[in-house]
């Protein structure tokens, strides 16, 4: 039903102001997808917060190793990187790009987008402006909501 990006899974383990309804979304979704992408990208997140100090020594590990389980024993679903996830980005980075105006897509956000069409998800949980402006287009719905 829903596909996380990293700036969305970052707030389930880093307090933020708006971890809380972040929170509340996960908690009213069944069924949550992330790509392997998130889950690599997640690690770095943790790691910065980490060694900038907002988070306690060693919690990295902790914390990615949580996730990691969900993965595996659910609710989290993992939509991994295959040839077919490849040609979705692609057709997505073709189409937004070919767009007046183009829309602009960093690769993690194509790669994000294209994982979330692949699992045939119809929201994008997000706080990217850039990836949430490029799922709208593409259909998706968002939260938060624009």
């Amino acid at each position: 039903m829903s596909y996380w990006d990293t700036s969305a899974l970052a707030k389930l383990y880093v307090e933020e102001a708006d971890s809380l309804a972040f929170e509340t979304h996960a908690a009213k979704t069944p069924n949550i997808t992330v790509s392997e992408t998130g889950r690599l990208e997640l690690r770095a997140v943790l790691r910065r917060r980490e060694a900038e100090g907002s988070l306690s020594s060693g919690s990295t590990e902790t914390m990615h190793a949580a996730f990691c389980a969900l993965i595996t024993l659910g609710p989290f679903k993992e939509e991994p990187i295959t040839p077919e996830l490849e040609a979705e980005y692609y057709s997505i980075l073709e189409s937004c790009l070919s767009q007046c105006p183009p829309i602009f897509l960093r690769t993690n956000d194509g790669l994000h987008l294209a994982a979330a069409k692949r699992a045939n998800e119809s929201e994008v949980v997000s706080t990217d402006k850039g990836l949430r402006k490029a799922a709208l287009f593409l259909g998706f719905t968002v939260f938060p909501a624009p």
